[in-house]
């Protein structure tokens, strides 16, 4: 086989237009992966000549499917979606799973980086349409004192943020989930195609988002009942508002009552937006929950005075919101940290939906809250 060394050389002695016609072109990809047809139906393929057995998995559908070998080594598989959306997904091939090389889409995650599948539906909120103003998604650092290292943030700003620069804007802080990255509301959520819809349609406040790492690198990943996953919530709690606040609103026009700023997330994300929204009640005003929950243990513990005055807790947040599927497999928990709530008389706001611990869900619970966050009551 020839070499990429032994191809330069023969380059240059040939010259490049006979070495392409007698080679081809080595950067084109002949595999075209994910086809999207008009009718809901898309097909895979991956080359793979010395595989025995080749699978598709995706979050849009049960379980695994059998993809057939062509006579040119490719593997192939076309497959009924029902629901446009953005979907994650993969091949599995002789056991071992890989993300689609020819699809640039991938999954922002800190282990496997599956590839994304999206479906067009114009009508849906995470599509860009160019008639629609759009905001900016701004990569920024920051030193943390908290953890004694750089780390990065993404920072949604509305449209108009420049043009108007005496204007200040209420903060949302949204974290992503376990292994996710700070990446991951942006490209698998699409914040900032939703809320630019929104505020297009008048539906949602020109807001920041500010997309903070939920990881804590002292405390790994614990699960989320364990006593150790609340000392790590408790960590986060301090960098969010020690060094991502702190950041924020010296680099960027906020608004700085408490009424205007907003904490949620989803699965990990969740349950340290709680933790540090019941322990700062003196900085947020809003807080949502997607997939997510504390143990009843960890309320009474850390948050005990404050649950036992349902009429200060309402008084207090504007937003308590809870959303979760029933196919999910913190579905349970998340019940029961909602009869918590119950039990103390607190009200919050709930989302019962089908499906499962998947980001169609958080997709679709963080357009919800978007519509509540920094509205007036009578609104």
């Amino acid at each position: 086989m020839m070499t990429f060394l032994s191809m330069m050389v023969l380059c240059f002695a040939l010259g490049w237009p006979a070495l392409a016609r007698a080679q081809g072109n080595p950067w084109n990809n002949p595999v075209v992966s994910p086809r999207v047809g008009t009718g809901g139906e898309v097909t895979f393929s991956v080359s793979a000549p010395s595989a025995s057995r080749v699978e598709l998995s995706g979050q849009f559908m049960d379980g695994t499917c059998p993809m057939r070998k062509g006579t040119d080594g490719v593997w192939s598989v076309t497959v009924k979606i029902g629901r446009p959306d953005i979907y994650p997904y993969s091949f599995r091939i002789d056991g071992v799973e890989v993300s689609d090389p020819s699809n640039p889409l991938a999954f922002p995650n800190e282990r496997f980086k599956a590839s994304l599948l999206e479906m067009p539906d114009t009508a849906a909120l995470y599509a860009r349409h160019k008639d629609v103003p759009r905001g900016q998604v701004r990569y920024c650092s920051y030193y943390s004192e908290v953890l004694q290292t750089d780390r990065t943030m993404l920072v949604y700003t509305p449209p108009g943020y420049d043009r108007e620069a005496g204007r200040r804007y209420p903060v949302l802080y949204l974290v992503s989930g376990t292994t996710d990255t700070e990446e991951t509301w942006y490209k698998v959520g699409r914040v900032d195609a939703i809320l630019d819809n929104l505020i297009a349609r008048g539906e949602a406040e020109p807001m920041l988002v500010v997309m903070p790492y939920g990881y804590m690198p002292s405390h790994g990943t614990p699960m989320p009942s364990s006593p150790e996953a609340a000392e790590m919530y408790a960590t986060f709690a301090r960098e969010l508002t020690e060094a991502v606040i702190p950041y924020v609103e010296s680099e960027f026009r906020t608004e700085l009552s408490r009424e205007s700023r907003a904490v949620g997330g989803f699965s990990r994300g969740g349950g340290q937006a709680l933790f540090a929204a019941f322990s700062h009640p003196e900085l947020f005003a809003h807080v949502a929950s997607y997939s997510a929950y504390l143990t009843p243990q960890v309320m009474d513990r850390n948050f005990g005075r404050l649950m036992e005055d349902p009429a200060r807790m309402d008084s207090l947040y504007r937003v308590k919101w809870f959303g979760v599927g029933r196919g999910d497999f913190l579905y349970a928990d998340v019940m029961r940290h909602l009869d918590y709530f119950r039990e103390k008389g607190i009200s919050c706001r709930t989302r019962i939906t089908d499906g499962g611990h998947t980001w169609m869900n958080a997709r679709a619970y963080l357009a919800e809250t978007l519509r509540l966050f920094f509205r007036s009551p009578e609104s």
